[in-house]
């Protein structure tokens, strides 16, 4: 298998297992022991923290991969993530509401591990969808 295609396969199991599946356990298959998430070092915790959070609040997750592209030890993903609120999330309680929000991740991969990724997901946008219908005053962050 070509790094290319190695490094697109770690990348697709994170999003599959690990953000969709709620498979914290495979961390440290995927992120380096000093990864860096957005110019933060958090090793493979700050991913199993952010999963264990998102399963907490929401079910139903599912991502789908709209954009994979690799450029040797970079692989930049564009994908589409949707759930249902189950659980809190930012101070908003559970609606059982569908959310559907993009994000883009920039990843670094050396020695077949994450070592860095830089990541724009929209939770702002998360929020507006749980709290459409209300007005400004009773929205979080609003």
């Amino acid at each position: 298998m070509s790094a290319s295609a190695a490094h697109r396969e770690l990348v697709e199991t994170w999003f599959t297992k690990g953000w969709a599946g709620g498979d914290t356990g495979i961390a440290e298959q995927v992120f380096s022991p000093g990864f860096v998430l957005n110019g933060r070092r958090v090793g493979p915790a700050g991913p199993r923290h952010s999963v264990a959070g998102v399963h907490a609040a929401f079910s139903d997750i599912r991502v789908d991969l709209d954009l994979v592209l690799g450029d040797g030890r970079y692989v930049v993903t564009h994908y589409t993530t949707t759930a249902r609120h189950t659980g809190d999330y930012r101070g908003v309680p559970a609606t059982g509401r569908s959310i559907k929000v993009s994000g883009i991740v920039i990843w670094l991969i050396e020695n077949g591990l994450v070592v860095q990724d830089w990541n724009a997901f929209d939770t702002a946008e998360v929020v507006a969808q749980l709290t459409a219908g209300h007005d400004n005053e009773e929205r979080v962050g609003g």
